[in-house]
């Protein structure tokens, strides 16, 4: 049966194979949009001359996009490595890792400290807010960190806390409204926390997902966001070039695993090249 939905996956392929493409067509996750905006990009075109379309989006949203065939870029660049398992092997045939992360508390001058930070949430004094964890690996993985914290200081809050966040699209979303003053804090990247220059609490590696040496407790929790469960592990980011991906899309690629760590370094990145 011919579906209204599979009608639409077969126009957007059509025209997709249509375009004639002058540049690289990037599809990355919406945390890395300072750094891509600002700095990547930029550099790039300066030394290339390649025209370059950069699109932030939730990672899980992109991995969606792709699937069922609504965009074909030629780089995809996942805050979550493991969603671009996702797309082996219809749709790429390997992918690297290139950075890692941590989460902290961004806020705009609250007074809270990292031991007294669940106490803080909990007293309604401030508006807290995550990332949509159906949308964006930085909102369920900010549900992982509570859950993880509950462990970590016996102390069992998660649904109480749950219950007094409130949720916004993206994580630059999230990022816009603490700096407007529409809420006082939430979990961020602390690189994000960084380029957007908002004061942030660090939270003990046990819980903060920025340590492989702490794998073995992240794993002990997952969460359910919509269709997919989720089990805690070190925040790895994600990049691949699409297998319909434009020799322009490949040097592109290159750039981002040799210049362009050194770029996400001097944003608080730790990065590395592990092609999986």
């Amino acid at each position: 049966m011919v579906t209204r939905r599979s009608l639409m996956k077969l126009a957007a392929l059509t025209l997709a194979g249509c375009v004639q493409r002058s540049g690289v067509d990037v599809m990355f996750a919406a945390s890395l949009q300072r750094e891509m905006e600002d700095i990547i990009v930029p550099y790039f075109r300066e030394k290339t001359g390649i025209p370059v379309q950069a699109e932030a989006r939730g990672s899980v949203t992109i991995v969606n996009l792709v699937k069922d065939g609504y965009r074909r870029p030629d780089i995809v660049i996942s805050a979550d490595s493991d969603l671009l398992k996702e797309l082996m092997p219809e749709f790429i045939e390997r992918y690297a890792v290139f950075a890692s992360n941590s989460i902290v508390i961004a806020h705009r001058g609250i007074e809270m400290d990292e031991e007294k930070w669940i106490d803080g949430i909990l007293s309604k004094k401030y508006k807290f807010g995550i990332a949509d964890p159906e949308s964006d690996p930085l909102g369920y993985r900010s549900l992982i960190v509570l859950k993880l914290a509950e462990m970590h200081y016996g102390r069992k809050v998660y649904d109480e806390i749950l219950r007094s966040l409130l949720i916004f699209g993206l994580e630059t979303d999230l990022a816009a409204n603490i700096r407007a003053g529409t809420i006082d804090a939430g979990f961020l990247y602390r690189n994000m926390a960084v380029a957007h220059g908002l004061d942030f609490i660090e939270l003990p590696e046990q819980i903060d997902l920025s340590s492989p040496a702490y794998e073995s407790f992240y794993e002990r929790v997952t969460v359910k966001a919509g269709d997919r469960v989720h089990r805690g592990k070190a925040i790895l980011y994600g990049i691949a070039e699409t297998k319909w991906c434009s020799s322009y899309g490949k040097e592109f690629l290159n750039f981002m695993l040799g210049d362009g760590l050194d770029l996400l370094s001097n944003y608080g990145l730790e990065t590395m090249v592990r092609w999986m």
